[in-house]
């Protein structure tokens, strides 16, 4: 009963309430998505990520959230002009509740000292985003004939549609300190859906997406000779939700040579009132690659069976060869 109670719920947010965004338990692995301003941060030329997501297994039909980003730093346009594009898309529940969104963000890095230790980085993000539902996949009241669903009955509900389309505007900031290899520290803020577009099926022009802030940061500290920890926290607030993660990874440099890199790391983050996640992952030469479990211990956690979300992430940083330049000194004709 409990089960399908939560499940009723979950369906009725989709269908009434104002929408909330996405998100990743390893929300560091997924720059782009996190914030524009991150485009662009990082050592290489390019970065590629790939995120993959799957929850509530254990309810309904599982939650499943797929996000694929690449960046380019070669500044092609203007030296310290970055661009990225990121496509994600989410499918939720039984009735297939649908989200594709593909973006492109921008972001400048502007250094502010000539050893390039600090720099302060403003970003956007432009997408465009397409919602959809199946409601011949849903049951409603009704459908109750007093015993049971019964699909065969009509569901008197009036839908004006079954999918939305809008562009979407975002923005960030980003302060980074990097003063050595193993020493680094980032701070972010991010402005979410500016222009509010429209998420009712209903007709209802007043129920839009809402504006979500968010702040977050980083850091990365030698701990000792082979370890490094790397606390993280993230907060957003989006109408009347609020999500606040905080924790941190412990990375082993196993080797650390001329071509070969080699660092697993492992890490528990909290999520406030909601869920315990467990990461762990390797750094392999220029590959991360992660994996997370979320275990719920919200209200939740009855139906749930304290069951959450399983996450992947793969990153792959792309170093362009660069041949050296070699000037050969013209020496004059003697007679």
């Amino acid at each position: 009963m409990l089960r399908y109670w939560l499940f009723i719920g979950i369906i009725v947010s989709a269908l009434w309430s104002k929408a909330q965004d996405i998100h990743f338990s390893q929300f560091y692995m997924n720059p782009v998505y996190l914030n524009p301003a991150l485009t662009g941060n990082f050592d290489g030329e390019w970065r590629f990520a790939l995120n993959q997501r799957s929850q509530w297994r254990s309810v309904s039909r599982p939650y499943n959230t797929v996000g694929i980003s690449a960046e380019n730093k070669q500044g092609l346009l203007l030296p310290g002009l970055y661009h990225g594009i990121n496509i994600f898309h989410d499918a939720a529940g039984d009735g297939n509740y649908r989200t594709i969104e593909v973006s492109l963000s921008t972001a400048y890095q502007m250094y502010l000292d000539k050893d390039s230790v600090h720099s302060i980085t403003p970003g956007i993000n432009i997408s465009l985003n397409y919602r959809s539902i199946d409601f011949s996949k849903l049951n409603f009241d009704n459908q109750y004939n007093g015993y049971y669903f019964d699909p065969s009955l009509p569901q008197n509900e009036t839908f004006t549609t079954s999918s939305h389309a809008g562009f979407n505007l975002s923005v960030g900031a980003l302060y980074t300190y990097h003063p050595e290899k193993r020493k680094k520290i980032t701070l972010g803020v991010g402005l979410f859906n500016i222009p509010q577009i429209k998420q009712s099926f209903y007709g209802d022009d007043g129920i839009r997406r809402d504006r979500r802030f968010m702040v977050h940061g980083r850091g990365t500290f030698k701990l000792k000779e082979k370890i490094d920890v790397q606390p993280a926290f993230f907060a957003q607030f989006q109408g009347k939700f609020k999500e606040v993660v905080f924790g941190t990874n412990v990375r082993y440099i196993m080797t650390d040579k001329k071509g070969e890199y080699i660092a697993p790391y492992a890490g528990i983050y909290f999520r406030n009132k909601d869920a315990v996640n467990i990461t762990g992952g390797l750094y392999y030469n220029n590959w991360i690659a992660g994996i997370s479990y979320d275990f719920n211990v919200s209200q939740l956690a009855p139906a749930s069976h304290v069951r959450g979300g399983l996450e992947f992430a793969v990153q792959y940083i792309l170093h362009l060869f660069k041949p050296k330049v070699i000037q050969y000194r013209v020496c004059p004709d003697y007679l």
